[in-house]
């Protein structure tokens, strides 16, 4: 009844779902949640993934829903030096986006819908339907009870816990460790200076207008004190934000509060073996980075264009064309994401922070070289290379 069945239905699912439809593919996407849903989530989408919203007609879509262009960044490492920029452009794209969830989530499932995708909420996975070594298909739960659905292949995109990677057996390639924990929540009433981020001390803040007037506040700790942090979550987060952001903390009043402080100590650094005969992980599933970066929802985007660009034609070939086609697809995302991966890896352990104050000075006043600082954590450059431009 369908070519493809996909468990999970946030970036990267949906957008996978979205693409593969637009190329007539007959796609089963499914989630235990309802959408509008929100989850934990830095939020950020860096240029390089606001150009995917573009090339897929939903740039529009989202900037309308009132979500507010990022179109520079400040870096504060310490109380008397500032690194003013703007986002490193990508493809004519010059601003960032921190959409909520419910929001982004929410559209990209929409779309997908749109697009003749069969989108079924409030169903979990039961298991993994196997023939003959191959997975071809898959058991859900929802209100009605227990349904199975058959499909040439499954995709995981069902997170950091993904019951698909479970279900296969799909193994950790790369463990790099889990070093940070993050919290955050949103308040009303700050003045939009786009994205600004103050670090030092072990310690890390970020402000970022989001939506319906709000700034989402996050504050990240090193791994070590999430037992702590979490005993009592709103007095660390003030107390960090006053120490490293005190005119943000003065905005940080009860009135303009929006919800609760969320948060998460699972930031581990992985990279599992990704897909095998009948099943691909795609997203947190496949591949996870510390939040530091922000990389997710790009990295999600990447992989669903990705596979869109590889499976239609391999479908209508069979499973060997099928199976050739997701190990190349692996084996591209590696080759491409290898530096940006290495590179979160030493961000989240804290760096060479020791080192990098030199090198700011040196490159503020000089935007290009600012931006480029920017596309490091964007995952579009290289330490290398930005040591290089600046000499």
């Amino acid at each position: 009844m369908y070519d493809v069945i996909i468990v999970g239905a946030r970036c990267a699912g949906a957008a996978t779902a979205l693409l593969l439809a637009r190329q007539g593919v007959r796609v089963l996407l499914v989630d235990r949640a309802t959408f509008p849903s929100d989850t934990v989530s830095t939020h950020l989408l860096h240029p390089a993934g606001v150009a995917r919203l573009r090339d897929w007609g939903l740039l529009d879509s989202l900037l309308a829903t009132g979500c507010p262009p990022i179109e520079a960044i400040s870096f504060q490492p310490t109380e008397d030096f500032v690194l003013r920029g703007a986002p490193y452009a990508y493809d004519g794209v010059t601003m960032s986006l921190a959409p909520r969830r419910t929001v982004l989530d929410a559209l990209l499932v929409e779309a997908a819908g749109a697009a003749g995708v069969e989108v079924r909420e409030g169903a979990s996975l039961q298991r993994v339907v196997w023939e003959e070594g191959r997975v071809v298909g898959a058991e859900f739960r929802d209100g009605g009870g227990v349904f199975e659905e058959r499909a040439a292949l499954v995709v995981g995109a069902d997170g950091r816990r993904s019951s698909v990677a479970r279900e296969v057996g799909a193994e950790v390639v790369r463990d790099a460790g889990n070093f940070g924990c993050q919290f955050y929540g949103y308040w009303a009433g700050l003045p939009d200076e786009g994205a600004q981020l103050f670090v030092g001390g072990g310690q890390a803040v970020l402000a970022f207008p989001t939506h319906h007037g709000n700034h989402l506040v996050l504050v990240g700790w090193p791994h070590a004190r999430f037992a702590e942090v979490k005993q009592d979550i709103d007095h660390h987060f003030l107390a960090a934000v006053a120490e490293r952001a005190p005119t943000v903390r003065e905005r940080l009043t009860e009135d303009a509060r929006a919800g609760r402080i969320a948060g998460s100590g699972d930031l581990s650094n992985y990279i599992r073996a990704s897909s095998g005969p009948g099943w691909v992980l795609v997203g947190d599933a496949a591949m996870a980075k510390d939040a530091v970066t922000a990389q997710g929802i790009g990295d999600a985007f990447a992989q669903a264009q990705s596979l869109a660009d590889r499976l239609p034609a391999a479908l209508g070939a069979g499973p060997a064309a099928v199976d050739a086609a997701l190990t190349e697809h692996g084996a591209e995302r590696d080759r491409a994401g290898a530096v940006a991966f290495e590179t979160t890896v030493a961000f989240a352990m804290g760096g060479s922070s020791g080192e990098l104050l030199p090198l700011l000075r040196a490159i503020k006043g000089r935007p290009d070289l600012v931006s480029m600082f920017y596309g490091i954590y964007a995952g579009r450059v290289t330490m290398d290379e930005l040591v290089a431009a600046a000499a």
